[in-house]
C-alpha cells in the first residue's frame, strides 16, 4: 500500500514484536486472500485452495484446515521481519516455545520472561540495528550511482531524486491533486514490493494520502508523463518501515505514470 503510516519506531523490539504479533492475531482478516480469489466462481476458488492445502498440510484434517490456514496467515504478516534477523534453528526454538506456551506447558513463564526477556531483547534490537544500518547504506549506494549513471535526473532540496522518462502534456498535478497513476515499486535489490503494472489496473487517489516523496514527485510531472522516483526513507517509510514488505529504513524506487489530474 502507499499509504504511509510513519509510526516511531520503539526501542524495545522484544515488545515491538510480541505486540505486533499479538496484534496479528486480534485483526487477523483474510481480505487479501478474499480479493485474489475476485471473479473465481466460489467452487473453483475452493479447489484451488484445497489444492494447496493438500500440498502442505498433508496431515491436517479437513475440518482443521482453516486453523492450519491462520497458522499461515500469522507467518505472513509477521514471519519476513523475524526471518531477517533469527537462524532457522533459533525460528524452530522459538515455535517450540509459541506451541508449549499455547498448551499450557510452560509452568513458570514469567519467571522464564524475566529471566531471558532482555537479553532476547538485546539480541533482536543488536541484529534489527545492524539489519537497519545495512538497509540505509544500500539506499545511500543506490542513490549516488543513480546520480551519477543518469545525468539529468534531479535532485531535490528534500533529498529525493526525480528522474522524467517522459514530458507530459496535459495538466500539472499538486500535492492536492487527485492522480490516477500506474506505478511499479522496488527496493533497491530489485525486488519488487507494490505494482499496479502487474495487476494490470490503474489506481486513483488523492496525494494527500501517500507517502512525502509520492507528494513531491507526482507534483512535478504532468498528465500523460512519466518519471522514475528514487525516494530515501526520510520521505517514505521512514526508519519503521512498513514490514513485512517494507524493511526499516528503505529507499523506494518507483516508475510512475500520470494519466490523469483531477
Amino acid at each position: 500500500s502507499l499509504a504511509p503510516i510513519l509510526s516511531v519506531k520503539p526501542n524495545n523490539l522484544f515488545i515491538r514484536v510480541a505486540v505486533s504479533f499479538l496484534f496479528t492475531i486480534i485483526m487477523m482478516s483474510f481480505a487479501v486472500i478474499g480479493k485474489a480469489f475476485q471473479g473465481v466462481p466460489k467452487t473453483g476458488s475452493r479447489m484451488m485452495i484445497n489444492r494447496a492445502l493438500s500440498m502442505n498440510a498433508g496431515g491436517v484434517s479437513e475440518d482443521m484446515k482453516p486453523f492450519y490456514a491462520l497458522g499461515v496467515n500469522i507467518a505472513k504478516q509477521t514471519g519476513a521481519e523475524l526471518k531477517s534477523i533469527l537462524t532457522k534453528e533459533e525460528i524452530s526454538v522459538m515455535l517450540e516455545g509459541y506451541n508449549d506456551s499455547m498448551n499450557d506447558k510452560v509452568a513458570n513463564d514469567r519467571e522464564i520472561l524475566m529471566t531471558y526477556g532482555p537479553q532476547l531483547n538485546e539480541i533482536l534490537t543488536g541484529r534489527a540495528e545492524k539489519s537497519f544500518l545495512s538497509e540505509k547504506d544500500a539506499g545511500l549506494d543506490y542513490f549516488n550511482k543513480y546520480l551519477l549513471s543518469n545525468v539529468k535526473a534531479l535532485k531535490s532540496e528534500s533529498g529525493m531524486i526525480y528522474d522524467e522518462t517522459l514530458a507530459g502534456t496535459g495538466a500539472q498535478a499538486t500535492p492536492e491533486s487527485t492522480v490516477t497513476v500506474h506505478y511499479h515499486g522496488t527496493l533497491t535489490d530489485g525486488s519488487t514490493f507494490d505494482s499496479s503494472v502487474d495487476r494490470g489496473e490503474p489506481i486513483k487517489f488523492p496525494l494527500t494520502n501517500v507517502i512525502k516523496g509520492w507528494q513531491e514527485g507526482v507534483s512535478m510531472m504532468r498528465e500523460g508523463g512519466r518519471a522514475k522516483l528514487v525516494i530515501p526513507s526520510e520521505l517514505a517509510y521512514g526508519d519503521a518501515g512498513s514490514p513485512p514488505i517494507i524493511r526499516p529504513g528503505a529507499t523506494l524506487i518507483f516508475e510512475v505514470e500520470l494519466i490523469a489530474v483531477a
